[in-house]
């Protein structure tokens, strides 16, 4: 009979206590396997700062590594609360022949009463209780699975986990600092965490204090006022907020920089400008943020980057992401042009309708002062036009206003 571990949690990261908690586990339960199972919602407690399931899924991937660790999907695929009867019902259903342990730390297990159905998880599987507070004895933990929950000596295992005590509250506050994590996580998350700009909720104001030493009382406004509306799209539209509120922040962070110095910064990054380029210097921003970014705030998050460079010209096949940060470049709190509140409206019912809105007084604009347009609006505006978008309505209204 195999002798299976089952390891829940929010994994909101998974950091090295985690790991070694499960690996003392595996060696003191003697256990074949240990199932990582992270939550979808986790019934017992708040999950502030939670990162998508599939960002959660691919942290376990590279924290837990070894040939006994399975990592499994099943909760997240499920939805909802996640209760660990459940998970333990569906899991007996799939390895009939398995001898469960449920690994949890001595503090959920002074809790264990509250959870759902506990008497049947009982049923399930064994419990494997890893010594975590310092202040709850081994003595102590017999007890109360001995005389509260009811259990024979067969059906618990209390074993140290020599586990540094450690929670994903003190990574995420050491990311949001801008700290070392490499003691914390494993090589690994840790590249994923930096690759992706997890957790970087305070480091905000960081950015805002650069912002605000960099851009023009303007331009600095408007960029907390599109970082905001990007914000607000991406909650509307299922797009990674955070991230969307990052670019937001940061497209227009060398708005304010002399042509000279963006032109040392294409040099530095090899890009060659095209002659379209060339005679447009209002595009060079959008071109030099991204390698600002990168280069001295180290953000390498391919989406993010990819947001700030678009959202001038917009180009064909963007991504939502890109989308939102060149949509609420438009309509942020601060803007006040004629028709602001139609790209408003529009923004609210289809990110593509507001696009093809802009695109047509900005093409429009540029082509009546006989000013170059860049092929990158022009294949975004064909293809908002081939896919059908329309807002011939909200042209003919703006039209019949400026008549009257």
């Amino acid at each position: 009979m195999r002798r299976t571990g089952l390891f829940g949690g929010t994994f909101n990261p998974p950091h090295v206590a985690h790991l070694r908690l499960a690996e003392k586990a595996i060696e003191g339960a003697r256990l074949d396997r240990v199932i990582i199972m992270p939550a979808f919602i986790p019934p017992h407690k708040a999950a502030p700062e939670l990162l998508k399931s599939e960002d959660r899924l691919e942290l376990c991937r590279r924290t837990f590594c070894g040939e006994k660790f399975e990592i499994s999907d099943l909760e997240l695929r499920r939805k909802g609360k996640s209760y660990t009867v459940q998970t333990l019902e569906e899991l007996k259903e799939l390895y009939p022949d398995d001898e469960f342990f449920l690994i949890i730390g001595s503090d959920m297990l002074l809790s264990f009463k509250n959870w759902y159905r506990y008497e049947d998880i009982l049923k399930y599987a064994s419990l494997c209780v890893m010594t975590r507070e310092k202040a709850v004895s081994r003595a102590e933990l017999f007890e109360y699975c001995k005389n509260e929950l009811k259990l024979l000596s067969k059906d618990f295992i209390i074993l140290d986990s020599d586990a540094f005590e450690l929670s994903s509250t003190e990574v995420r506050q050491k990311a949001k600092e801008g700290k070392s994590l490499s003691n914390m996580l494993t090589e690994k998350a840790n590249e994923y965490i930096k690759e992706k700009s997890f957790y970087s909720g305070t480091s905000y104001e960081k950015i805002k204090a650069l912002l605000k030493e960099r851009l023009d009382e303007h331009r600095y406004i408007h960029s907390l006022g599109v970082a905001d509306s990007a914000k607000e799209l991406a909650v509307r539209f299922g797009a990674d907020e955070n991230k969307a509120y990052l670019a937001g922040l940061l497209h227009d962070i060398t708005k304010n920089e002399t042509n000279e110095r963006q032109l040392k910064l294409f040099e530095s990054d090899g890009i060659i400008l095209n002659q379209v380029e060339k005679n447009n210097p209002k595009l060079w921003h959008a071109m030099t943020a991204p390698i600002f970014i990168k280069n001295e705030l180290g953000v390498t998050d391919e989406e993010i980057l990819s947001a700030v460079r678009y959202h001038t010209t917009g180009r064909a096949s963007m991504s939502l992401l890109e989308k939102i940060v060149y949509i609420a470049d438009y309509i942020s709190a601060e803007r006040d042009y004629p028709d602001v509140d139609v790209m408003r409206a529009l923004a609210k019912e289809s990110l593509e309708k507001a696009a093809l809105y802009s695109l047509e007084y900005t093409l429009k604009k540029l082509s009546k002062s006989e000013l170059v347009i860049h092929n990158d609006s022009l294949s975004f505006y064909n293809e908002l036009v081939i896919l059908g978008v329309s807002v011939k309505a909200e042209t003919e209204r703006k039209n019949a206003n400026e008549r009257t």
